[in-house]
């Protein structure tokens, strides 16, 4: 004889109140941490357009250098775009059948996905934009022949290019580690009873 859905419904009202609470919490962290990270991702997306419509308008009226480096810029927002969608997706729920082990693994490869892309931000966000910021002020110096504008932009840029990799490969990590920290806290040990 096949189980009810009055049978389900009465066996889960008869689980003991123990880990719920703390299941709950975990579930609300983790929905907290896929809002944030989708809200960030559409943010810089919405940013990389922005960077690839006004560098690809200045192409149009660019030649050699700068146009090379319009050109660069353009493709850098398009690619922050592309790299975003593809590597740092928030993956869905785990099914309600699986384990509190797989749920748990499932919650903190969120995070480890996360910390992999922030980490290598300075190889695939910030480099490409150094490159291509550089090229530009190059381009400014082929254009006006002024030294000192020249070496204080490139200081500028670089100083610039410095504080986003330390935004996101010393502080972002720092940060996102001690969010996972707090959850595998949650699970205890718990989560790794179901393997």
């Amino acid at each position: 004889m096949m189980p009810t859905p009055d049978d389900f419904s009465r066996l889960w009202q008869s689980v003991p109140a123990g880990p719920a609470p703390a299941l709950r919490q975990i579930e609300a962290r983790a929905r907290r941490f896929d809002r944030t990270i989708r809200n960030r991702d559409w943010r810089e997306s919405g940013a990389g357009l922005l960077v690839a419509a006004v560098f690809l308008w200045m192409s149009f009226h660019a030649r050699g250098l700068a146009l090379a480096s319009d050109l660069w810029l353009a493709a850098c927002g398009i690619w922050v775009v592309f790299y975003l969608r593809r590597y740092s997706r928030t993956s869905g729920g785990v099914p309600p059948e699986k384990s509190l082990a797989a749920y748990r693994r499932a919650v903190l490869e969120r995070f480890d996905r996360q910390i992999r892309v922030v980490r290598s931000a300075k190889y695939w966000y910030i480099l490409p934009f150094w490159a291509g910021l550089m090229l530009n002020a190059a381009a400014f110096y082929e254009r006006t022949g002024v030294t000192l504008r020249f070496l204080l932009l490139v200081v500028f840029v670089t100083a610039l290019n410095a504080a986003l990799w330390w935004v996101n490969d010393v502080a972002a990590v720092r940060y996102l580690q001690g969010k996972r920290r707090e959850l595998l806290e949650l699970f205890g040990e718990e989560g790794d009873r179901d393997e």
